[in-house]
């Protein structure tokens, strides 16, 4: 029941109708039997600023932030944490009294669906299809995790070489940068992480990577989408013998993050685990 007492949590972006946060954070909120709700919001571009401001004015204690406002919101805010700073984006906002404080919790989402697969990245070969939004967090999480190289695939090759260029502002790593569909030295990829929006429904016959050989390298393959469970990249890897992983955990591990940091709580993982588990059946029954 929500009550005057009840917590307010909730989720912003342009569209926000497929977002899974709602279940995710609910479901979390009654296992540990929270006073509190979190719902969606719709907030377009243009009115991002109005939106902060009037969900600090209604004490709303936390947001996630998402597609197209991850960039424009470290503007409306009056802090960011230093490893959203590396990232050069936000996705989690937590109430103080004088405004929001910008949180990252994407890289943290990935290393801990990664470690729950038993999927390591140190001293692995790792590459990165993608240079946009969500490349940011993966990129940096590889180099902090000791990732032996990184490899940038993109078509633009201006943008792989931003990222590159900010990747090596905080670490030291071997950084090469290859466009999409190139044929790659490399004769295996321990790990191979898609970061676009290539085979996201309803698009869910597009392939980022056409050419076959690059397939026949890569060991374990992880694609940042959920929905479907199994893109057509994924499908590539698998019908190649790679161990596969969709995007489903980070986005759990990710949210779960962002309510440790609302509520000053840790939340054991015995508990994340299980949420991971009941989203997947609830994805697996189509709802």
């Amino acid at each position: 029941m929500i009550k005057g007492s009840t917590k307010v949590f909730s989720v912003i972006g342009d569209p926000i109708e497929h977002t899974l946060s709602p279940k995710l954070h609910n479901t979390l909120i009654k296992e540990l039997n929270h006073d509190a709700v979190y719902v969606p919001l719709h907030v377009r571009k243009d009115n991002l600023n109005d939106a902060i401001r009037g969900a600090h004015a209604l004490g709303i204690i936390g947001m996630n932030v998402t597609i197209p406002h991850k960039e424009n919101v470290m503007d409306s805010i009056i802090s960011v944490d230093p490893i959203a700073k590396q990232i050069g984006a936000v996705n989690t906002l937590k109430y103080t009294d004088k405004g929001y404080k910008g949180y990252n919790t994407d890289a943290d989402g990935l290393l801990q669906s990664l470690e729950y697969e038993g999927v390591s990245i140190k001293d692995q070969v790792v590459v990165i299809l993608g240079a946009g939004g969500a490349s940011r967090a993966v990129a940096i999480l590889c180099a902090s995790r000791g990732a032996k190289k990184i490899i940038i695939m993109n078509r633009t090759i201006r943008k792989a070489e931003e990222l590159a260029f900010l990747v090596k502002q905080y670490y030291q790593v071997d950084i090469e940068i290859y466009p999409i569909n190139s044929p790659l030295l490399e004769k295996k990829v321990d790990l191979c992480i898609q970061t676009t929006s290539v085979g996201m429904y309803p698009h869910v016959n597009n392939l980022i990577v056409e050419d076959d050989e690059f397939y026949k390298k890569v060991q374990i393959a992880v694609d940042l989408i959920y929905n479907p469970s199994e893109t057509m990249f994924l499908k590539k890897c698998k019908k190649n013998g790679a161990r596969t992983l969709n995007g489903l955990g980070m986005l759990v591990y990710q949210g779960i993050k962002s309510y440790e940091i609302w509520n000053e709580v840790n939340i054991t993982k015995s508990v994340k685990n299980k949420i991971y588990e009941e989203l997947k059946n609830y994805l697996k029954r189509g709802l």
